[in-house]
C-alpha cells in the first residue's frame, strides 16, 4: 500500500512538473518573440553574461534579453526535473523517450542561443533558433501529454492521426516562413490582406505572398484533419477541436492585423504567440486522438479500431 502511494505521488509529481515545463516553455517562446520584434537581441552582445555581468542591467533592451536568458535557465531546470521523474516512472517508454528528446533539445537550444548572439543575430541563426524552439516546445508538450494519458496511450491506434502529422509538418513550415517574413522585413510590403497590393521589392513581396499561401494550405489541412478524425475522438477531444478551430481563425485575423499595420511590433508579437498556441493545441490533438477513455468513464479500456 505504501509503495502504491509513493508511486501515485511520483506520478502526480511527473504530471504537474511536465505541465509546468510546457507552460513555462510557451512563455519562453513568447518572450523570445518580444525580444525579436523589439530588436533587443543584441541588447546583450556577449554570452552567456551580459556585458560581463551576472545581475540585471536595467535598460530596456538588455533587460529584455537578460530576462529571456534567465527564463531559459529556469526552463532547463524544469526539463531535467521532468526527465528525472520520467526515468523513475514505470509508465510507457514513449514518455521517457520524449523527456530525453526534450532534455537534448534544451541543451542544443541554449548553445544555439549563444551562437545567435555571437553571430550578431545573423538571419539564419535567428530562424534556426526559433524553429528549434518550436520543436522543443512540441517535445515538452508531448512529454506532458504522455504523462497525463499514462497507460491510456496504449489504445491510440487511429489511422486518422497521419492527417494530424501532415498538419503539424505544414504548420512548422508556416512558422518558419513567418520567421522569414519578419527577418526580411517583408511584412511591411503588403499592407493589404488577403491579397497583396504592395509596391515593394519583388523578393519581399514573394516572401510575404508565400507565407500567406502556406497559411492557407495549413488551414485547409488542419480543418481536413479535424473533420477526418472527428469520429475517432471522444467528447473532450472534440471540444478541444472546437478550441483549435477558434485559434486558427484568431491566427488568421491577427495575421491580417499584422499586414494592415505594416508589421507593427505589438501585432507581430501577438501573432507569434497565437501561432505558438495553435502549434501546442495541434500537437496535443494529434497525440491524444484515439486514446482509451479513463477507467472512471468505462469499465474496460476502449481501443479505437483503425479505419
Amino acid at each position: 500500500m505504501a509503495a502504491d502511494g509513493r508511486a501515485g505521488g511520483e506520478s502526480r509529481a511527473l504530471v504537474y512538473t511536465s505541465i509546468a515545463t510546457a507552460a513555462i516553455t510557451y512563455g519562453l517562446v513568447g518572450l523570445g518573440s518580444t525580444v525579436r520584434v523589439t530588436d533587443s537581441g543584441m541588447g546583450c552582445p556577449s554570452w552567456p553574461l551580459c556585458y560581463g555581468q551576472l545581475g540585471p542591467i536595467f535598460h530596456y533592451h538588455p533587460i529584455l534579453e537578460e530576462s529571456h536568458r534567465y527564463l531559459a535557465a529556469i526552463v532547463s531546470v524544469f526539463v531535467f526535473a521532468t526527465l528525472a521523474l520520467a526515468l523513475r516512472s514505470s509508465r510507457l517508454p514513449m514518455l521517457r523517450r520524449a523527456a530525453k528528446v526534450a532534455a537534448g533539445l534544451v541543451v542544443f537550444q541554449v548553445l544555439l542561443g549563444g551562437l545567435t548572439v555571437l553571430a550578431r543575430n545573423a538571419p539564419w541563426t535567428v530562424a534556426l533558433h526559433l524553429i528549434t524552439g518550436l520543436i522543443f516546445l512540441a517535445s515538452v508538450t508531448v512529454t506532458a501529454t504522455f504523462a497525463v494519458l499514462g497507460d491510456r496511450y496504449r489504445g491510440l491506434v487511429s489511422t486518422a492521426r497521419s492527417w494530424g502529422f501532415w498538419s503539424l509538418g505544414t504548420t512548422l513550415v508556416l512558422l518558419f516562413s513567418g520567421t522569414l517574413v519578419v527577418g526580411s522585413g517583408a511584412g511591411a510590403v503588403c499592407p493589404t490582406w488577403p491579397v497583396c497590393f504592395g509596391n515593394g521589392p519583388g523578393r519581399l513581396t514573394f516572401i510575404a505572398l508565400l507565407h500567406r499561401v502556406i497559411m492557407g494550405t495549413a488551414g485547409v489541412l488542419i480543418v481536413a484533419y479535424l473533420m477526418r478524425a472527428w469520429r475517432d475522438g471522444d467528447r473532450g477531444w472534440r471540444w478541444r477541436s472546437v478550441f483549435l478551430m477558434a485559434l486558427l481563425a484568431l491566427v488568421a485575423l491577427v495575421g491580417a492585423a499584422v499586414a494592415i499595420s505594416k508589421s507593427a511590433p505589438a501585432w507581430a508579437d501577438v501573432h507569434l504567440a497565437a501561432a505558438a498556441l495553435l502549434w501546442i493545441a495541434l500537437v496535443v490533438q494529434t497525440f491524444t486522438l484515439g486514446a482509451a477513455p479513463r477507467m472512471a468513464e468505462a469499465d474496460t479500456p476502449v481501443v479505437q479500431k483503425a479505419r
